[in-house]
């Protein structure tokens, strides 16, 4: 297998180690704004509507495997696009 390939793999998977650590770790967590302005009594809002509201998909909320399903599927789509962005610039700079 070539080296590239083996870096791919490795990133990967220790892509996979930190979002089980963030969902078995962070996921019952109280975000620190959110405990900080309820002992300050003010009111919230929101100032965008997020495809992933508090960071779970609807209907699911504590569920940890479609948390890490969500988790990896988002990594591995970040992964794919980063990938593809690089092929795009050294494809053009290959042509330029």
């Amino acid at each position: 297998m070539q080296d590239k390939y083996k870096i791919i793999i490795g990133g990967f998977v220790v892509a996979i180690f930190f979002v089980i650590l963030g969902v078995v770790l962070l996921g019952f967590a109280n975000e620190t704004f959110d405990v900080i302005a309820g002992l300050f009594g003010a009111p919230e809002w929101e100032i965008w509507f997020p495809p992933l509201p508090d960071y779970e998909m609807p209907g699911f909320e504590g569920n940890m495997l479609t948390n890490f399903v969500v988790g990896i599927a988002f990594t591995a789509l970040i992964l794919v696009l980063t990938f593809l962005i690089g092929w795009l610039v050294t494809r053009r700079r290959a042509k330029g």
